[in-house]
């Protein structure tokens, strides 16, 4: 038997990339270790790849596509699929099988060398001589061997794509090498039968498994475009092929039973089967035609022999086909991963040297360091800053209401400016007063315009490329345009984008909000940053309280008293938040992400390491802040108690102080009371814009590293556009020029023309196959 009566799955080609450069690059900006703590590693995955892409058919290469293959695994633990390496990888089936594709993607240069292994397991089992027994059970572990590889990419790989697999690595299109490499194993055993006279009962079921397998083959053809008509008509023959096979070994055991009338109807079903195959034969490569032939002489004469010995000797009723019992399939061939493919780590240890970048923190580390600082800050501000200021508002809101300090100071101080508002206005002048807050703002104003604008050109930039799709689906129709929508590919993306926009909008909300405060406080931000002269001379004096009689004087003294409480209250808190501020500053978790990272690796060290898994460890360190929360609940319940001392206290000072108060001080009164507000407005504002500036400035470096993944996206999208216009334009042009009929998906049903014939009108697979009329 000739050996060209099996496929092989063809190798996919790449071109060469500095991986040097751009791996280092990565490190650089993206961890916080040096890439030259990586220079060997990086020249070693180099190496690897070079001598694992582009391999030639020998036992060599499955060791150079298995070492690159594993250590890629082991880096996908270490750096995220997107690490700004563009993968090429060229088609190898269907009909625009020298079309690129190009992704940013680790998991997809992964699937390539799997593929690509698979490929070679295919083509060692193809090479080897299956007419002797050792070759046969050597092909039939190789082709197990790729289906295990094909098998593990379709289960294992492609889901961890970041994209849609292209048309020659769907899923669809896997199955079809999975089954026909197991149909060919199977078909390697049957053989092996056949060589050791095993009995033809077993011979029949082996047989009908081969047809099987070619079968779930064939299915799995119909249903991608990546399958050209040569294999379709190779698997359609091969199945009925198979099939007649296994109703002549039947009708063969019923001989030896003598089993006459049965023995017939299932030569006459092996006939019928072999008609079937043999419409497809003048398709097919020549062993597998030489191959149909002999079987159909033989089932010719087993037929002629048996009718004539049942018509004159044993006269057996011929049942119907339905009638029997059918054949059993019997597998004995199954999908096998290779060892290393399925337990990397176990290869590293034993065989295939240390894993690269061992060293390096994961990337999922340093986003869970980033992670928990997020969540820090969050629960620092909500929980404990904010509520903090805003109790220390509502004292402020309820001292504004009874019109404290300001009742209390015109009367201690008619003339001149009270020692406290003093302090105050000095502290407003050394900040830099109202030009500081008008700066401030303008700052705001500026780093929320920069991020509005890189926000805008991202979403420009996609709303761009998913028109441009759009346009081009509709130019060529969606039969043609046979790639994910923009919305399908860039997902994630899409969902960034809104939420990005959400927290600029958010953001911007809240700037309005800050500048309607300076605007309602405007003048008195003005005052309180002139000298005290000015604001002496801006003051109302009180000229006609000379006396203070003893009641109002014990009065105001107890009260006092409790304003003073109030200033150590705002002096105990700001040192409290500075306090809160500073500890959350110094709350570094590198180091302890550090040992949880080693100790996740020590469990599994192909694992791929997740932000996630360091939720128990950041719940337990925030625990640290548990007394700062419990500090803001004293406070409320010492601030409840304070209110109301210092309302009765007011009560009984402004009755004695309406015997003698005149217009002039309740005019002073607002004005120092107009100014106490400002001083503490100043202050929240100057708060509010401090974060402002800090949101933007923070919030700058995701978004830009979004543009950049959107850059990528939408790069990578246009070179796929291109790619693809030009296949159709290619695909159009070969079916016009002088061509009368395309490829088409189904032998049976469509009728496909025939291809190049040699000379001895027998199809030579190395030519493939053209369409049109020979001249």
């Amino acid at each position: 038997m000739s050996t060209s009566n099996f496929l092989t799955i063809p190798l996919r080609r790449t071109d060469h990339l500095g991986l040097t450069s751009a791996i280092s690059a990565y490190i650089e900006q993206s961890y916080d270790q040096h890439p030259g703590m990586f220079k060997n590693d990086i020249a070693e995955l180099e190496r690897l790849r070079n001598n694992a892409v582009n391999p030639e058919v020998r036992a060599s290469s499955t060791t150079n596509l298995t070492r690159y293959f594993i250590q890629l695994t082991f880096l996908s633990s270490k750096f995220p699929a997107d690490i700004k390496v563009n993968f090429v990888w060229y088609g190898t089936l269907g009909y625009a099988a020298s079309a690129s594709v190009s992704h940013n993607d680790l998991q997809f240069e992964r699937a390539n060398i799997l593929y690509n292994l698979g490929a070679v397991y295919s083509q060692l089992g193809f090479e080897e001589n299956r007419s002797t027994g050792d070759g046969l059970k050597r092909a039939c572990q190789a082709f197990q061997l790729a289906a295990g590889c094909i098998a593990y990419l379709k289960q294992n790989v492609n889901p961890e794509m970041h994209m849609n697999p292209p048309d020659d690595m769907s899923a669809a299109t896997l199955d079809v090498l999975i089954h026909l490499m197991l149909a060919q194993a199977q078909e390697c055993f049957w053989q092996k039968a056949v060589l050791d006279n095993i009995k033809n009962s077993l011979v029949a079921r082996l047989a009908h498994q081969v047809s099987a397998y070619y079968d779930q083959a064939l299915n799995s053809a119909m249903r991608t475009a990546a399958i050209r008509s040569e294999w379709i008509h190779h698997l359609t023959c091969k199945k009925y092929h198979f099939e007649a096979a296994a109703q002549y070994r039947a009708a063969s055991d019923c001989l030896s039973g003598g089993k006459y009338g049965e023995e017939l109807a299932r030569l006459k079903a092996a006939q019928d089967a072999c008609a079937q195959a043999i419409a497809d034969a003048k398709y097919v490569g020549r062993a597998v035609a030489e191959d149909l032939n002999g079987l159909q002489a033989k089932l010719k004469s087993d037929y002629a022999r048996a009718e004539k010995d049942n018509d004159m000797i044993y006269l057996a009723p011929v049942p119907a086909l339905s009638s029997l019992p059918a054949i059993k399939a019997a597998s004995t061939v199954e999908a096998l991963v290779p060892r290393e493919i399925e337990k990397p780590m176990d290869a590293l240890q034993e065989k295939y040297g240390p894993p690269l970048f061992a060293k390096l923190v994961p990337f999922a580390a340093h986003q869970a360091a980033s992670i928990y600082v997020d969540r820090r800050d969050t629960l620092v501000h909500k929980l404990i800053i904010a509520k903090m200021d805003a109790l220390t508002s509502q004292l402020h809101d309820f001292l504004t209401r009874l019109g404290l300090p300001g009742s209390l100071q015109a009367l201690e101080r008619p003339v001149g400016l009270p020692p406290s508002l003093a302090a105050h206005v000095e502290e407003i002048r050394a900040s830099g007063g109202y030009g500081a807050l008008h700066a401030a703002i303008e700052d705001v104003r500026n780093l929320s315009a920069v991020d509005s604008a890189i926000y805008s050109a991202v979403a420009d930039v996609l709303h761009s490329e998913r028109k441009e799709d759009d346009e081009l689906r509709a130019r060529h129709g969606t039969n043609n345009w046979q790639r994910a929508t923009s919305v399908e590919a860039g997902g994630e993306l899409y969902k960034q984008l809104d939420k990005f926009g959400g927290i600029i909008k958010a953001a911007g909300e809240s700037d309005e909000v800050v500048r309607g405060k300076f605007r309602e406080s405007e003048s008195s931000f003005r005052v309180l940053s002139r000298d005290v002269r000015e604001i002496e001379d801006f003051l109302p004096k009180s000229a006609e309280v000379a006396r203070i009689d003893p009641e109002l004087e014990l009065q105001s003294s107890e009260l006092r008293q409790k304003m003073n409480e109030v200033s150590k209250v705002e002096y105990r808190r700001r040192k409290f938040i500075e306090d809160v501020k500073e500890k959350a500053k110094n709350d570094d978790v590198s180091d302890l992400v550090l040992q949880e990272t080693a100790r996740l690796e020590r469990l599994d060290p192909l694992g791929k390491i997740e932000a996630t898994q360091f939720e128990i460890l950041f719940t337990e360190r925030l625990k640290i802040y548990d007394d700062d929360k419990k500090r803001v609940e004293d406070e409320t319940d010492m601030q409840t108690g304070l209110l109301t001392d210092i309302e009765l206290a007011n009560m009984d000072f402004t009755a004695a102080l309406s015997k003698s108060r005149g217009q002039t001080l309740s005019d002073r009164e607002r004005a120092l009371q107009t100014l106490e507000l400002g001083y503490f407005k100043y202050q929240e504002l100057m708060s509010n814009l401090e974060e402002g500036r800090k949101f933007y400035n923070d919030f700058s470096r995701p978004l830009t590293q979004f543009q950049d993944e959107c850059n990528d996206f939408v790069y990578s999208r246009h070179v796929e556009a291109r790619e693809l216009e030009g296949n159709i334009v290619a695909q159009f042009e070969r079916m016009t020029l002088g061509r009368t009929e395309s490829p088409l998906p189904a032998p049976r049903a469509q009728g496909l023309p025939p291809p190049v014939l040699s000379n001895n009108n027998v199809w030579d697979p190395s030519h493939g196959i053209q369409f049109g009329r020979r001249t």
